[in-house]
């Protein structure tokens, strides 16, 4: 029978595979994601000695006593000078890990292959600016890159609200101080309002999870901070009614006169297999112009495509514009290209 490997050799093969993540629970043999695809690794299923001694590796006291209390909490982990973010969950009562491998270096924006408007974003010292996308899709590392820019360009008062803190940013133009749910605050609403009494010119929010966090976030961006957020949604129009979504019926009309007014942009994003190898991002991108405040107002959200169609001169795309010109670049295939082409209209991401 194979023996149990180690968990340093499962680490180093999926660095030098370039996985995307691993995932490990007692019983099962561990697997990892490569270019989207995930695969059992060669070796015998993890044992519960093997679970419960990488946690005492990667956990402090604390951490694994709110694991046992939550039986679900987030954390970062660093090993051989590479990040990782490890999601901590219970399976069947054992110990189960869903572990990020986070990129070498925080990657430049022309890096990832992002739109861009994120240049046009620059030129904002406040408002809100949202990227959407399914788990795994890539919004912290887009909002990361475009963090560290400013940090090479601007003299800005960063603050991070996150969980857990992914990448560390070595301050260069700007002072930045990321803070992380469990250790340095218990509510991202209550953070965020602690935050602005700080004099921030940035705040990124890591994900904006539920209506106290987003009304003080529509809030700050209206108070003139550049709020930037995450939300699980598969496309800017689905973004704006979970938006609405989230408060009762009496103050919608309120919200999205506020979203209206503070909105800077939306990019809803997910990654496809590259041709080159590897993944690229493909993102629908919504900016704020007068056309799509109005839109906003009246709530009349599936005219945003429309609108996002007529002004591609200002950065703005679709899903499919994406996806064409991903493919004319030769980026995709023809196969993925009519895959999620004409999937993306009207409607949302599928696939």
């Amino acid at each position: 029978m194979d023996e149990e490997i180690s968990w340093q050799e499962l680490i180093r093969r999926a660095m030098e595979k370039e996985a995307s993540d691993m995932h490990w629970t007692v019983g099962q043999r561990p697997h990892m994601r490569c270019e989207g695809v995930l695969a059992p690794v060669d070796g015998r299923p993890l044992t519960e000695p093997f679970m419960a001694g990488f946690c005492a590796v990667i956990m402090d006291e604390e951490q694994r006593k709110r694991l046992a209390r939550e039986k679900d909490i987030d954390l970062s982990w660093t090993f051989a000078g590479r990040r990782f973010r490890v999601n901590a969950y219970y399976q069947q009562g054992f110990p189960a890990l869903a572990i990020r491998l986070l990129p070498e270096r925080i990657p430049s924006l022309a890096d990832i292959g992002a739109p861009k408007a994120w240049q046009r974003i620059k030129a904002f010292d406040q408002g809100l600016v949202l990227v959407t996308g399914r788990t795994g899709s890539g919004k912290t590392t887009t909002l990361a890159a475009f963090i560290e820019e400013l940090n090479q360009e601007k003299a800005y008062h960063i603050i991070t609200l996150e969980d857990p803190v992914e990448f560390c940013y070595v301050p260069k133009q700007c002072f930045i101080s990321q803070r992380e749910y469990g250790k340095d605050f218990f509510s991202f609403a209550r953070a965020l309002r602690s935050a602005l009494r700080e004099m921030p010119d940035v705040i990124l929010v890591g994900e904006i999870r539920d209506r106290e966090t987003m009304q003080t976030a529509l809030m700050a961006a209206a108070s003139g901070v550049l709020v930037l957020g995450t939300l699980h949604t598969r496309s800017a129009a689905e973004a704006v009614m979970r938006i609405e979504g989230m408060f009762p019926l009496a103050q919608q009309d309120s919200i999205r006169a506020q979203v209206a007014e503070v909105l800077t942009g939306i990019f809803a994003q997910r990654l496809l297999p590259c041709c080159q190898g590897g993944r690229v991002c493909m993102s629908e991108v919504l900016l704020a112009v007068p056309a799509v405040r109005s839109l906003l107002r009246q709530g009349k959200y599936s005219q945003l495509e429309s609108v996002m169609m007529s002004h591609q001169q200002q950065g703005m795309q679709t899903g499919q514009a994406a996806a064409e010109h991903l493919y004319r670049q030769r980026r995709i295939t023809q196969e993925m290209y009519e895959r999620y082409g004409e999937s993306l209209t009207m409607g949302g991401w599928q696939g």
